[in-house]
């Protein structure tokens, strides 16, 4: 379902002033007129019936049936998915946009960045982490998930420290208690929070597989090809989710 997602700073006012990248969307991507009636939302989840008035501005209603004014017919998945949070290692350049946005897309409940032993890029300039809630948001209208909350990056001890529920570290090679994906899930955890590391290209270090493992986490292997590791995030957290739907 395709939704316009208001401003962080949209304070419920009957009407919202577009910025410009918004006008472009809905002019160029979308292609509306004025007196165009389409769905809209807010940061917390609140649906309005919003009318485009003119170039800049929106008349927003809220309504308690937000399917009646979609922008298309497509069908998405009512819910509720499964909470997952999935942490992830500083990539390369756009590699970090490209799977914040298919994260976004597939609805999990957070990302996390992480500054991990083989990373090569250290943190984000503020352009960086600008361009990346850009993509957040554009996935999010895109696909009418509910927006993921985007944090980090953290240290891999610090993530390891806070990582809830049944807590996963994805790596490329055997080690002593290796385990997949299939094994580490039951029906006991559709409600579980599932917290997903995902290494770097270099992958995670020996003495980072061994922290987390100490802490209790589950060392898993997946039983595909060798995966870049944006691929490597959205396929893990594609099938976890598959795998706890399943269940239900």
């Amino acid at each position: 379902m395709r939704i316009f997602l208001l401003g962080q700073d949209y304070d419920g006012s009957p009407l919202y002033s577009l910025k410009k990248r918004e006008i472009q969307y809905l002019e160029k991507v979308l292609r509306l007129e004025k007196g165009t009636v389409f769905t809209a939302k807010d940061k917390d989840e609140n649906y309005y019936e919003a009318t485009l008035e003119d170039e800049g501005t929106l008349l927003l209603k809220p309504t308690m049936t937000p399917e009646d004014t979609l922008l298309d017919s497509l069908s998405g998945f009512s819910g509720p998915f499964a909470p997952i949070d999935v942490y992830v290692s500083i990539l390369k350049g756009k590699k970090n946009e490209s799977v914040v946005r298919a994260l976004t897309e597939i609805g999990v409940r957070r990302i996390i960045f992480m500054d991990t032993d083989n990373v090569q890029e250290h943190g984000f300039s503020i352009h960086q982490r600008e361009r990346l809630e850009t993509i957040l948001k554009e996935a999010v209208q895109q696909s009418g998930s509910k927006p993921p909350v985007l944090s980090g990056p953290i240290s891999f001890s610090e993530a390891v420290e806070t990582a809830e529920g049944k807590r996963l570290i994805l790596h490329q090679s055997l080690r002593g208690n290796t385990t997949y994906l299939e094994k580490v899930f039951s029906k006991e955890d559709i409600k579980i929070v599932a917290s997903l590391f995902i290494g770097p290209e270099g992958g995670f270090s020996d003495e980072e597989c061994c922290l987390a493992e100490n802490k209790g986490f589950f060392s898993v292997l997946l039983r595909t090809n060798i995966l870049r590791a944006e691929t490597a995030a959205v396929y893990t957290s594609a099938a976890v989710q598959s795998l706890l739907h399943s269940f239900s």
